[in-house]
């Protein structure tokens, strides 16, 4: 056991989530979605980080992405959270036909009153966000100057991440978070929570995984005077690479009609899941198919949900689109199981912040402390000491 990393503040606190928008969320890669969401030309999706609203564009042969302000006066070329549309502003129409710089303007003498300047761009073009594609999956990174991809995510979990191939069939839903998404990206790298959380829903599946509660009787705790155990991480703070992981749980779901139908090139006993830092639980199913889960902030105490889930490469085409629908509701399922426990647990939080409260975390932790670590010494740091410094004037 061990005296908690975290503090309650983290959850609540709009200074924390200013820090995590500006350290982590424009400086990281971030994965966007999958590549078969993207079929067409023209196909787009957007996803938006603490209001910043990007776009994910197919143009042409080219995956391009770029923040959905049109430089004229801040209108928009993506209307919907996903579709097929030409890079034109919806506003004016001003065009950028590469997702870039502008192309064209319509009425151009109303805008340009000087013939010789007319057509000329002078620099004006959508902002740019870097893309990169690893296997089916599309990162996207906000920085100006975005650190190698190689330098978050190590060659182990980029491998896992190519195995998965190709995706064919792909849908997307959305939906809020009460809750701040920090709580999300430690709950997927707890592994006992399933077993108290989800008994009903993992029974049929993972009975390897509930039979170890049988089998492991509740021990009997004596009332003991105050100790306090010692803390966490006394070595180094961890390595960015290093708050990334792979899980692989044996799961046994016997066969499906669509078996044969589709490329299951990822281990076909297992729930192997890709936990990618900061914000992301990619997985596979048995290999029958991908899901993504996306913990995309809006605020200190809320979040935007996005699931995705795909279908490998189809080794026989077939209409996947009422099957994907039918495991989004059993998804969803799970996801609320966990949303009720949150968002208390967030009440909690927000209502101790501050206080002096002692919370306490187990041995078997250590990826949620490796990743509370990393938050505390490398984006929290002296930094929001320096802001109540500042805020109360004190030399």
């Amino acid at each position: 056991m061990k005296e908690a990393v975290f503090q309650p503040q983290w959850y609540c606190d709009a200074r924390y989530a200013e820090l995590e928008r500006e350290h982590v969320f424009e400086k990281l890669w971030l994965t966007a979605g999958f590549t078969s969401t993207l079929k067409k030309s023209g196909d787009y999706f957007t996803l938006a980080v603490y209001g910043r609203e990007i776009v994910v564009h197919r143009l042409g042969e080219e995956l391009v992405a770029y923040l959905n302000v049109c430089p004229h006066r801040g209108g928009v070329v993506a209307t919907g959270k996903r579709g097929n549309t030409r890079p034109v502003c919806k506003y004016h129409g001003w065009a950028f036909r590469n997702g870039a710089a502008l192309t064209g303007i319509p009425m151009a003498s109303d805008f340009e009153a000087d013939e010789a300047w007319r057509d000329k761009s002078c620099g004006r073009a959508l902002r740019r966000v870097a893309i990169q594609v690893v296997g089916p999956v599309i990162f996207i990174n906000l920085s100006e100057n975005p650190l190698p991809l190689e330098a978050q995510f190590s060659e182990e979990i980029l491998g896992w991440i190519r195995r998965m191939g190709t995706t064919s069939t792909s849908i997307q839903t959305d939906f809020r978070g009460d809750y701040n998404w920090k709580l999300n990206a430690e709950n997927i790298r707890d592994a006992l929570h399933v077993l108290f959380v989800h008994p009903t829903s993992f029974s049929g599946v993972m009975p390897d995984a509930l039979n170890v509660l049988k089998q492991d009787r509740v021990l009997r705790v004596q009332e003991t005077p105050l100790r306090r155990y010692g803390s966490f991480g006394a070595e180094k703070t961890p390595d960015l690479r290093a708050l990334s992981l792979i899980t692989d749980s044996h799961i046994d779901e016997g066969q499906y009609w669509y078996d044969a139908l589709v490329d299951r090139c990822m281990p076909r006993e297992s729930f192997l899941q890709i936990v990618l830092f900061p914000n992301t639980n990619l997985y596979s199913v048995a290999g029958r198919y991908y899901g993504m889960q996306q913990y995309l902030p809006t605020g200190p105490s809320d979040f935007h949900y996005r699931l995705t889930l795909a279908m490998p490469r189809m080794l026989r085409a077939f209409d996947a689109s009422a099957l994907l629908i039918s495991i989004a509701r059993s998804e969803r399922c799970v996801i609320d199981e966990d949303s009720v426990i949150l968002k208390k647990v967030q009440g909690n939080l927000a209502a101790l912040a501050g206080q002096d409260f002692r919370f306490s975390q187990g041995d078997y932790e250590r990826p949620l402390m490796d990743f509370m670590r990393y938050m505390a010494d490398n984006i929290y740091s002296s930094r929001v000491e320096s802001s109540r410094v500042e805020s109360s004037g004190a030399p």
